[in-house]
């Protein structure tokens, strides 16, 4: 894919991880702690860039090892498959990847700030 093909959505990448990881955030209920919404955004990141090594860049590598840590947990199995449709389905218009991320407290308030790269960027 060329440089001119990919596409990156006007917003946010910090958002739209906060979107795409929402199964899983709401899997740990209203009484989830952050170190559980970490793992969850960890797991949201991991699927993400995945997909987009598989998709964007046409390297399946990630992804084949992403489905191999699964095969023996059918839960997990089913969990990763349904995420990355969910980012294939609901968010294949953007091929961004998604570099460092964190989780914060500001004024008591938890937010996410994360940076958007380039699958085309060398190193990445």
């Amino acid at each position: 894919m060329s440089k001119s093909e990919i596409t990156y959505p006007d917003r946010k990448i910090s958002d739209t991880l906060l979107q795409f990881a929402e199964p899983l955030l709401d899997g740990g209920g209203p009484d989830a702690n952050e170190a559980q919404m970490k793992q969850s955004l960890m797991i949201a990141w991991t699927v993400w860039n995945a997909v987009v090594y598989a998709d964007v860049v046409a390297n399946n590598q990630p992804l084949k090892s992403l489905r191999a840590s699964t095969e023996r947990d059918p839960q997990i199995k089913s969990l990763t498959e349904q995420m990355i449709d969910r980012k294939r389905t609901l968010f294949g218009d953007d091929q961004r990847l998604i570099g460092e991320y964190e989780l914060y407290r500001k004024g008591g308030e938890l937010r996410l700030r994360a940076e958007a790269r380039s699958p085309s960027r060398k190193g990445t």
